[in-house]
């Protein structure tokens, strides 16, 4: 047997992953979808090490009927991170066959190489035999599955239109995963396919030590901080709503509200009130929080919270260069214009204006005169 201290913290985190993985499965709060996805994603991945780990410790060679056994999940690993993106970005998140098309491919695998392991103990028949040597195809097609979904991941978190702060702070955990996980798959990439171009995917497992400790750190961080997510006040479950009749307002009647909307707006910055929700400027307008969402929706084609965030980001604009907030810091001023944290300021300004905070000020910072 083969056992090192690089073997050990790799099985140790392997084992780790398993774990968080049934804890964040059995936790009955926040989004149980996302649970759900959040949990074989950190299995696949736990399993997935957990195999080649042991495949380096010589073990699977001892155990053949072990060695058979479809512990590598590498075709799922894409799929589920962009599933879970979606269940945090997507209010309302249900997980439909439209979900389940993406996990079909790794699925249909995982069930031949079931079939191929009974049949190569038990009947013999050699039917699947051609799955015997499914690895190099699995880490040609899983390098370009991770691709993929690691593209339409990014897409979805910059597509999707935010609806509260919460769910800001969602999509900046998203971005964290995303970047983590990038870093993994770009080590995986390079070294699985120097081994398969140059070593015909013959290299000893040792190369991959790199990795698997980086796995293993991922495994620590995604399953501690997932389940940190859980219990604080991201990733809420929302209750779905019955769909309600579509109310159209005539287009000269919608341009009035319209107008009327903005004045209160602007008159009276509401923006400025960190606390403002749909019911409060309601109660402004005059308006039912109904015919506000309509509103908003049919004539500005923003939602409530993209509405009052763009003010605030005109606001801090205007602001940022005045003489009497010279000496307060970026921060402070977001606070001054409506913004109650730091990240959802960055997040939102950044987002806006394809620029930090920093940077905008500093581009449009009034040149003194000589």
């Amino acid at each position: 047997m083969n056992f090192n201290i690089y073997n050990f913290l790799s099985i140790v985190g392997a084992v780790q992953g398993v774990i968080f993985s049934l804890v964040i499965l059995f936790f009955h709060r926040g989004r149980k979808s996302s649970n759900y996805l959040l949990s074989a994603l950190i299995a696949c991945i736990a399993l997935t090490m957990g195999r080649h780990v042991l495949s380096d410790m010589q073990v699977l060679k001892q155990h053949p009927l072990l060695e058979s056994v479809p512990l590598t999940y590498l075709l799922m690993i894409g799929p589920l991170l962009y599933l879970y993106t979606r269940s945090i970005c997507t209010l309302n998140y249900v997980f439909d066959f439209n979900s389940l098309k993406h996990l079909l491919p790794s699925f249909i695998f995982f069930i031949g190489r079931v079939f191929n392991m009974i049949d190569q103990f038990y009947f013999k028949v050699g039917v699947f035999e051609v799955l015997n040597g499914y690895g190099k195809l699995e880490v040609i097609v899983g390098v370009f599955s991770m691709s993929v979904y690691a593209f339409m991941t990014f897409r979805t978190i910059d597509e999707e239109e935010e609806i509260s702060d919460a769910d800001v702070q969602n999509r900046i955990w998203m971005k964290k995963i995303i970047y983590g996980w990038s870093v993994g798959w770009i080590l995986f990439a390079v070294l699985s396919l120097v081994d398969l171009i140059f070593f015909n995917y013959e290299r000893p497992y040792s190369d991959y030590y790199i990795l698997f400790l980086y796995l293993a750190f991922v495994i620590y961080w995604l399953g501690l901080k997932g389940f940190y997510e859980r219990i604080t006040h991201f990733t809420k479950e929302v209750k779905i709503e019955e769909p309600e009749k579509i109310t159209i307002i005539k287009s000269n009647r919608l341009q009035s509200d319209m107008e009327y909307l903005q004045k209160v707006m602007e008159v009276e910055e509401l923006y400025l009130d960190h606390e403002l929700t749909l019911e409060k400027l309601s109660t402004k307008v005059g308006f039912s929080t109904k015919k506000v969402s309509i509103i908003l929706n049919q004539g500005f084609k923003k939602s409530f919270y993209h509405f009052i965030n763009i003010y605030r980001v005109e606001e801090f604009k205007k602001r940022v260069h005045q003489i009497e907030n010279q000496d307060l810091t970026l921060l402070a001023v977001a606070y001054d214009c409506g913004f109650n944290s730091k990240s959802t300021f960055n997040y939102i300004f950044k987002k806006e204006t394809g620029e930090t905070p920093h940077q905008y000020k500093k581009r449009t910072k009034p040149r003194t005169a000589v």
